[in-house]
């Protein structure tokens, strides 16, 4: 019996040493939840067996597995990671050292169960006190679906598809593939020692604070350390103690403290490397929205972020009712986006990383009212790609467009999803029901720059507001306000924005309580009086379409000038004074301006958005029937006889608009 007993000693004595394990690893697993034994002082452990390494290791009749394994394998098969951005290929079972980890993280298997009993027993069995299977947090079960893959080659080829992949001849640390060139879940776990915490093979925070540098380590995610300012790199704000910590899960972090910020929780803010709440990107919540709305909804970010408020109004993009349908992928040129396909009719949606790139954006304000000088994109929309319209001619369809990763201007955002790029030659429906006909409409042929009008969106206008009368030149762009000049350029969301845009609250085409996501009423009243909070007198002065401060007789302001009058006569009636037309419409006859201009004010196939109602009109919504009859006449409107084209600006007369025989009474 002694010489089996030494035999039994030196054989485990002799295990160290082909395993090259040292004292203080076997330090690290004693003071670990690995150590099983009587001594361990975690959840689980045995009720008398003492040895720290039985568990896992026998130095005879182990699985055909290495390091000498001795647990009992688990015979599940499991459903492995798979998402359209991974570069890798689809990962199958997991083999190597996953399998072993797996043994006891799946559940399946009893922490006990082992191929051979302690002291010579060749025998399977399980260890007395560790009948029972893992539970809690460690658990991983047998969907690895929401879990970061692992058993998948990391090599060059990788690294090549994806290019924020570190190439593994640089990863010469302790994160490294293994001796097969796979990744495992030993490239991250030290099983060993939990030096780190969660047996990580190194510390959750670097030198200067900053979190997640194991995850860094194979992850170069674009703008991440080089964008200045990064908002979510380098936020040190904190959860206010409403609801549940947003960012912080007790007991699953590696950032251990609950007072923790984005900073120090680093990759973690968003990601949950093990059992995240869905499949594909390992996330906190369920859906990229819910990630983003868990915090920016007061709970962290301050009243300026707060976007699930903008986004409980009435009019919104639909993100919180749909979060989870982005759903990206990765192209052939590596980089990561939604075909046409994904974005078509059929899966339509908004969600928070259509527009924001959350490890590019930095701090930004748009609409930059009251300085519009550009329409580029923000910093708060770095790194979020888009389309790029090649225009055709005036009022044409536009069927091609450029893709671009890193936009520049902000319309190449919207249009990818507002235009035939995204539903091609069949609109999707208003979603409220409001528009004239049904459905949306095609932007990007309407701020083509080739289209006789448009707003100053993706070009400079055409209206140099100047005007000639009588020989002499006069420049009526003091009709514009708010840092407008006729050589400006500004964003979608200029219009499109929060109604508090003067306030606390977030900017952006988030949600408001006006339709279609403006921050003002743009309707079939705009323009009389009583409105000059609209819409259009963000840019255009009040006073000279009939606001207060107004007169019929400051012609020099407005390009629609010329002869009017009242009592007939046609030409110069009434002496052939020189007249505001706008003025002189609105204040006698409260004509709205969309008597007479597109109810969809993108851009238009005639100069000035002027809409024909009479003899042919124009159709819906572009006529959005807010047209004011004359004198009580049946038929009103600007004439389809009239080339509004040749018009020029302050030389209207009375019978342009009232001499075809489709009107009668006075200007």
């Amino acid at each position: 019996m002694k010489t089996r007993y030494y035999a039994w000693l030196t054989a485990i004595l002799l295990v160290p040493g082909l395993l090259g394990w040292t004292a203080p690893v076997m330090a690290g697993i004693s003071t670990s939840k690995h150590n099983l034994s009587a001594t361990g002082t975690g959840t689980f452990k045995a009720t008398s067996e003492t040895q720290l390494c039985v568990f896992c290791h026998a130095p005879h009749n182990t699985n055909p597995a290495v390091p000498l394994w001795n647990h009992k394998l688990s015979a599940e098969i499991y459903t492995p990671y798979s998402s359209k951005t991974l570069a890798a290929a689809a990962p199958g079972q997991p083999n190597g050292a996953s399998k072993l980890c797996l043994t006891c993280h799946d559940g399946t298997v009893a922490l006990g169960g082992v191929q051979n009993m302690p002291f010579g027993q060749q025998t399977a069995g399980t260890i007395s006190g560790l009948e029972m299977f893992l539970t809690g947090v460690a658990n991983l079960g047998t969907d690895l679906r929401n879990d970061h893959p692992v058993s998948f080659t990391y090599d060059a080829t990788l690294a090549a598809a994806n290019l924020e992949l570190v190439s593994p001849a640089l990863l010469t640390g302790k994160i490294k593939p293994d001796g097969s060139g796979l990744m495992q879940c030993t490239s991250c776990h030290d099983a060993h020692s939990d030096a780190n915490p969660k047996f990580m093979h190194v510390g959750y925070t670097d030198g200067a604070g900053f979190g997640s540098p194991m995850c860094l380590s194979c992850h170069n995610k674009q703008y991440w350390n080089t964008v200045p300012n990064n908002s979510h790199r380098n936020s040190i704000a904190q959860w206010n103690g409403t609801g549940t910590n947003p960012y912080h899960i007790a007991g699953q972090n590696l950032a251990l403290n609950a007072n923790s910020t984005p900073k120090s929780n680093g990759c973690e803010s968003c990601h949950k490397p093990h059992s995240g709440a869905g499949p594909r990107q390992i996330l906190k919540q369920d859906g990229e929205s819910a990630v983003c709305l868990a915090c920016h909804n007061g709970s962290v970010a301050s009243a300026t972020k707060n976007i699930d408020a903008a986004m409980n109004r009435p009019y919104v993009h639909p993100s919180k009712t749909i979060s989870g349908k982005h759903n990206p992928k990765r192209q052939l040129d590596g980089k990561v986006r939604e075909d046409v396909v994904d974005i078509g009719l059929g899966s339509r949606h908004a969600e928070c990383s259509d527009c924001h790139n959350p490890h590019a954006a930095s701090p930004g304000v748009s609409p930059s009212m009251p300085a519009v000088t550009n329409n580029l994109t923000s910093n708060v929309l770095k790194g979020v790609w888009g389309v790029q319209p090649v225009w055709p001619g005036p009022w044409g369809q536009v069927t091609q467009y450029n893709v671009v990763n890193d936009t520049q201007y902000q319309h190449e955002i919207c249009l990818k999803c507002h235009s035939y790029y995204a539903f091609g030659a069949t609109p999707p429906p208003d979603p409220y029901g409001i528009i004239a006909g049904g459905v949306n409409t095609d932007q990007a042929q309407e701020f083509n720059p080739n289209n006789a009008s448009y707003h100053p969106v993706a070009a400079v206008g055409k209206n140099d507001f100047k005007m000639t009368v009588g020989g002499v030149v006069y420049d009526y762009k003091s009709s514009l306000i708010g840092g407008m000049t006729p050589t400006s350029t500004f964003t979608c969301v200029e219009c499109h924005s929060n109604a508090d845009l003067a306030g606390t609250g977030p900017k952006g085409p988030h949600g408001s309580d006006v339709w279609p996501l403006l921050w003002a009423p743009y309707t079939g009243s705009t323009g009389v009086n009583g409105t000059e909070g609209d819409l259009c007198f963000k840019c255009h002065k009040a006073s000279v379409y009939g606001g207060p401060g107004g007169s019929s007789w400051t012609w020099q302001e407005t390009g629609f000038s010329g002869l009017g009058g009242g009592g007939g006569g046609g030409g110069g009636g009434g002496g052939g004074s020189m007249r505001n037309l706008h003025y002189r419409h609105i204040e006698l006859r409260q004509m709205p301006c969309q008597a007479c201009h597109s109810g969809v004010p993108h851009g238009w196939k005639r100069r000035a958005f002027l809409i024909y109602g009479t003899g042919t009109p124009d159709l819906a919504p572009y006529n959005s029937h807010s047209k004011y009859p004359i004198n009580g006449s049946s038929v009103y409107g600007i004439p389809s006889a009239l080339n509004v084209d040749a018009i020029q600006s302050g030389n209207w007369a009375r019978n342009d608009c009232h001499g075809t025989g489709t009107g009668v009474g006075s200007c």
